[in-house]
């Protein structure tokens, strides 16, 4: 009786013209499957607003979302947008292709968002308009409407220089504002020293140590990583050599991460000095001695293994690192003449203005002297290199022997000729990796890079 009484009330609840309508659950279904696809654009982008969002993070997550509101699918272009925030104001980490895609997305809107908060501090910039006018009605009368100079650009007077230095014409950039570590840059050379020489370079205190959190047991020992006595990473290992193994390695990204990068370009272009019968023959090669294979000690060697049993980690010995790196050498002698003599035959003087013209010159190349050289020539060569403020170094053992000159350059100098004014003298030689903090304002230098011979 019961499914009789059900039935007879359907009957009555139909229309009278005895079509059967479709129930309202599917066409809400398929509304909201429509609505699903890309271009849709029917979804409020303000919902998304939390209570403990700050004005500045939503105006800027806002933005981004209502930019590309009709390209994207609602769920991802969230997720996105939360992305470019966490990078910008936190210097989260993301993966290579999330991150080109994000820094892309968001070049406009960043550079909007800089110039309004740039707005918001309140300095004064005199144009090159009101300058020259300035200067018509006299050096007094200027001097009192004119701002500080602290309040200025350092360098006014080069305005080709300072465009370059800004983006839209404003405030110049400054490469290390909000960075975790301040003004550390990571030079990735050196191994497994590269940390601690980094560090040593900007004056920061970094200490190896066992865990004093953690105490170890029998299979399991602890070690962690200090910058400024604040521990920054931490590992584990079969022993404490391992654990400190795996902290160094979670410490490198994590600088890296916070810090500028600087790898030098192993196939970078080389001034290749050779003598031979007929004079000094000069030529470019890509070739150079410091990438042509390190004749060091390696895994092979016996000295090598008792070296590491002592607890050597790399480089040379000493508290400094002073120590030289190759083994000591011998020297066959065929002739009468004192130890360290130099035969100069009017040869040296040549090659010491040589030497000079390369240092007067805006060219960042290497200058590199090839085995043709004598052992005296090439002390005489280090000698006149010291002198001239020059870095030289040799490379390769017997009649391989390389001796590699080099400008020296301050690391804040490679950041601001790379990233800043783009010299492609630079840019050849150098790789940067800027921090995750300063991708959106470079976005072609967030590929990361990696350090190579860590000795395991």
């Amino acid at each position: 009786m019961s499914a009789k009484a059900k039935r007879q009330r359907k009957e009555e609840d139909a229309p009278a013209g005895g079509g059967v309508t479709k129930p309202k659950q599917p066409k809400i279904k398929a509304k909201r499957q429509s609505d699903a696809g890309y271009g849709s654009g029917e979804w409020d982008v303000d919902s998304y607003r939390t209570e403990y969002e700050s004005e500045e993070h939503w105006d800027l997550r806002r933005s981004f979302m209502l930019a590309h509101k009709d390209n994207f699918d609602e769920e991802r272009l969230v997720c996105l947008a939360q992305t470019f925030v966490n990078m910008e104001f936190l210097g989260c980490k993301y993966p290579s292709e999330t991150m080109h895609q994000v820094a892309e997305m968001s070049k406009e809107i960043a550079e909007d968002f800089r110039r309004k908060r740039a707005l918001r501090l309140k300095r004064t910039f005199v144009s090159a308009s009101d300058a020259a006018e300035q200067r018509a009605k006299g050096r007094r009368g200027a001097a009192a409407n004119q701002p500080r100079a602290a309040d200025s650009p350092k360098d006014s007077s080069n305005r080709f220089t300072r465009e370059r230095l800004c983006f839209g014409g404003g405030e110049p950039i400054d490469l290390y504002q909000g960075l975790r570590f301040g003004p550390l840059i990571l030079y990735l050379a050196g191994g497994r020293s590269c940390l601690r020489n980094s560090c040593t370079t900007f004056n920061i205190k970094y200490e190896e140590r066992a865990s004093q959190e953690q105490p170890p047991s029998d299979t399991t020992k602890y070690a962690e990583i200090l910058l400024n006595d604040e521990v920054i990473a931490s590992g584990q290992g079969e022993n404490l050599k391992v654990a400190k193994m795996a902290a160094f390695k979670q410490a490198l990204l994590l600088i890296q991460s916070h810090c500028y990068s600087i790898k030098l370009n192993a196939t970078r272009e080389t001034i290749k000095v050779e003598k031979s019968k007929n004079g000094v023959n000069i030529n470019v090669t890509k070739e150079s001695a410091d990438s042509l294979g390190d004749r060091k000690l390696d895994a092979s060697n016996k000295g090598y293994h008792m070296m590491r049993m002592m607890g050597w980690t790399g480089g040379g010995l000493g508290r400094q690192k002073q120590g030289r790196e190759e083994p000591v050498g011998y020297l066959l002698k065929s002739n009468r003449t004192g130890l360290g003599s130099i035969n100069l035959q009017g040869s040296l003087a040549e090659y010491r203005k040589l030497i000079e013209n390369y240092v007067n010159s805006d060219d960042m190349r290497d200058m590199q002297f090839e085995p043709t050289f004598s052992k005296e020539e090439r002390a005489a060569f280090h000698q006149m290199a010291s002198r001239l403020g020059l870095r030289s170094n040799s490379y390769g053992t017997g009649e391989s022997r390389r001796l590699l000159i080099t400008k020296k350059v301050s690391y804040s100098t490679i950041l601001t000729e790379v990233l800043c004014r783009r010299n492609h003298k630079f840019c050849e030689r150098y790789f940067v990796q800027v921090p995750m903090q300063k991708a959106h304002l470079f976005p072609g230098h967030v590929a990361g890079l990696e350090l190579e011979n860590i000795c395991e």
